[in-house]
């Protein structure tokens, strides 16, 4: 017998929140402008705003106090591009309620 064979790759992860949360308090659907926040117990660590319709990107404050228990910089900066695109292209200017009703519909 193979003992590789015999290892079971069944196993299991713990998921357990850091509390580092990431927002977008601000959709304009008129201007094409999203605002995505990264916070950490109550303090804003990042500001990205992006502005879909001149495809640009503002970043205020970094990450990268939080080490490890975030995400990196161009990881969430990307999370918001691609998120302001969503909101804009779907006409949605509350993300927090659309989100609300995904999970309760």
């Amino acid at each position: 017998m193979n003992d590789d064979k015999e290892k079971s790759n069944v196993g299991y992860t713990i998921f357990k929140p850091t509390g580092v949360r990431h927002e977008f308090p601000y959709v304009d659907l008129v201007k094409q402008q999203v605002i995505g926040t990264v916070s950490y117990k109550g303090k804003i660590h990042m500001k990205v705003i992006v502005d879909v319709k001149a495809n640009t990107i503002q970043v205020e404050e970094d990450v990268v106090e939080l080490g490890d228990l975030s995400m990196d910089r161009d990881s969430y900066i990307d999370m918001f591009k691609h998120q302001a695109r969503f909101f804009i292209d779907n006409h949605i200017s509350n993300p927090k309620k659309y989100y609300e009703d995904l999970i309760n519909n």
